[in-house]
């Protein structure tokens, strides 16, 4: 190698070398743990930055067996007095066989049985989320692909004053009395099994900071989840995403939404559901995916004048916002609507974004009658996009923008 070349790679070298150690830790801090245990290996100065890191980041799949996760997990907490931010996946079928292997192993080693072992999960769980609480945890993820492996979350997350954000999926959420989190500020609920729909709407109401919350509904969650209240004056971004199984379909649900300060409002519901919208900003940006078709388990709306009618106060309580996006499902049902009344009419909506395919343009004029000050339109129809601008005095299109 010429001498330059080597001049080359020893300043590059030097380079990493003389980081300083702030902005290596915070290098580190948005990365695994894993990628940053690897970064030892790349010079004596890298050695042991990443254990200056208040992250805990963990996959099951970065270890060959539970009670390797296990031993590290309770290794790294022992020895941090600060951790910012915990978050552990559990989503590989191969560590959920192994930590049922193990358990039948722990059960033969110490002479219990099953049924005392089979807890263990849960107790470390509970031990690692209490232990991220005590050193004042900002950032807390957990994850799981099958939520029965911990029974439930331990009592400690609802009362954390440091917690910013919350991030919990597949769990299951126990009862409290106490619930109390003043400094969190997003909350993501996704498949949960919660003790009942009142204290879901506690849980909601005790964040007085929230400003972003996403409640989802997965199609094999084991939860009814039949009535959802989210009241908060300082959220600014609400997404519900609500999907059912078929034999759930019988029945209305109920979702009531007062956020007066809502920027950003989006909706997936493949149910029939009830919405009662109140104190929605014009400003909102509203993104609907909801479905007012006929179902095999639903009463054809056409012959049903009470779906009508969910569906009237659903548009009404939509029609003062300026920026909306409408899946082709709303659209279809726009288009049923319209088969036997108009629909309420948006007279403040400026910019509107609709997935509607060729095969459906026809419909194109009850939409533009319907929003008579709408400038912007943007048909999206999967592999072609058009950008429509509409005003008193011109009409033009422009295609391939999205």
């Amino acid at each position: 190698m010429s001498e330059r070349g080597t001049s080359c790679c020893r300043t590059e070298e030097d380079r990493i070398s003389f980081l300083p150690d702030d902005l290596l830790c915070e290098i580190l801090s948005h990365v695994p743990t894993k990628t940053g245990i690897m970064t030892s290996v790349l010079s004596t100065r890298w050695r042991t930055i990443w254990l200056s890191i208040p992250l805990l980041d963990l996959h099951t799949d970065d270890f060959p067996n539970f009670t390797a996760l296990a031993s590290f997990t309770s290794w790294f907490l022992d020895g941090s007095s600060c951790l910012h931010k915990l978050k552990l996946a559990f989503g590989s079928v191969r560590t959920i066989q192994d930590i049922s292997n193990e358990l039948l192993k722990l059960s033969f080693n110490f002479g219990k049985n099953i049924q005392d072992i089979s807890n263990e999960p849960s107790y470390l769980m509970t031990k690692w989320i209490n232990s991220a609480v005590t050193r004042k945890v900002q950032h807390l993820d957990i994850t799981f692909l099958y939520p029965w492996i911990v029974e439930m979350m331990p009592l400690s997350i609802y009362t954390c004053e440091t917690i910013v954000s919350l991030k919990l999926c597949n769990v299951s959420l126990a009862d409290s009395e106490n619930v109390s989190l003043p400094c969190l500020k997003i909350m993501h609920l996704v498949g949960n099994v919660y003790t009942s729909n009142a204290f879901l709407e506690k849980l909601i109401s005790s964040c007085p900071v929230l400003e972003e919350l996403t409640v989802v509904r997965n199609r094999d969650t084991e939860y009814d989840l039949r009535v959802l209240r989210v009241c908060s004056k300082s959220l600014k971004s609400l997404v519900v995403d609500l999907d059912g199984r078929k034999c759930w379909y019988r029945d209305f649900r109920v979702v009531v939404i007062d956020a007066p300060g809502l920027n950003n409002l989006r909706l997936r519901d493949n149910q029939f559901t009830s919405y009662v919208i109140s104190n929605l900003s014009s400003s909102a940006k509203v993104d609907i995916d909801v479905s007012f078709a006929k179902r095999s388990s639903v009463p054809d709306m056409t012959t049903s004048s009470s779906k009508r009618s969910v569906m009237r106060s659903f548009f009404t309580m939509l029609s003062s916002v300026r920026d909306m996006t409408i899946s082709q499902t709303t659209l279809e049902g726009i288009c049923l609507y319209l088969k036997h009344e108009p629909v309420p009419q948006f007279p403040y909506l400026i910019r509107l974004h609709a997935v509607l395919y060729s095969s459906d343009l026809r419909t194109l004029p009850n939409i533009l009658q319907i929003c008579p000050n709408l400038k912007s339109l943007v048909l999206d129809g999967g592999t072609t996009c058009f950008l429509i601008i509409i005003s008193s005095s011109m009409f033009k299109i422009i295609p391939g923008v999205r």
